[in-house]
This record gives structure tokens, sequence and C-alpha cells, in this order.
């Protein structure tokens, strides 16, 4: 059984005059966050509408995650959105493998995909 992934969501509402600055500034942050001991993914994602940025980082740990939060980088993620005029909130996420998806079926091979049933 996988252990559980730790992980924290940073949503940002950028100011729409310095909307690519913040967007850079999160880019190069989040390469650095990934270099961090325990970072499993961490990831920059822009929200459908664009109305904010979405911060995505998974630890192995709690530990990894709780010396992450008292990082460099998690006070300039912080800052840098302060300072940018943006506004965020964080979240934090657990994964459990009770809730992870069930393997894939794969497809019958007697039947041919363009047939149905």
């Amino acid at each position: 059984m996988k252990s559980p992934m730790h992980a924290v969501a940073c949503f940002v509402t950028p100011d729409p005059d310095k909307r690519e600055e913040l967007l850079q500034t999160l880019r190069s942050l989040a390469k650095e966050i990934r270099a961090e001991p325990g970072c499993l993914v961490c990831s920059v994602c822009l929200e459908e509408t664009g109305a904010f940025f979405i911060v995505v980082s998974g630890w192995g740990s709690d530990p990894d995650l709780q010396r992450h939060l008292r990082s460099d980088h998690f006070r300039v993620l912080s800052g840098a959105s302060r300072l940018l005029g943006a506004s965020a909130e964080v979240g934090f996420l657990s994964s459990h493998p009770s809730l992870e998806s069930p393997p894939a079926v794969p497809p019958d091979p007697w039947r041919p995909p363009w047939r149905e049933s």
C-alpha cells in the first residue's frame, strides 16, 4: 500500500497589471521548490477562467511538508504575492490509499472498438 502524499495548494489572485510578472515569479519559485528534499511535485496551474493561479506542491511525508512551510521558498511565495498586489489563500491536502482510483479495466479483446454493445 502506498503512503499518503501531503500537499499544499496556494490560490493566488493576481493584480491584473502585474499578472505576467507574478506568473514568472511563481514559475521560477516552483523550480526551486522542486529541488527541496521530499518534494514529489510542484506545479503552477492557471485556473481555467484565468482569474487566479494555483501553486500545488506534494510532499513525501508530513515532516517534509512542515519543513517546506518553514522554508525561505514558502516565505518568498507569500511575500512575492503580497508585493505584486495579489491576494493568496493556502489549503492543505492529503491523499489516502483508500481514495485512489481503481486500476483501469482493459478493453475486451474480442469486441472491436467500433462495435456497440
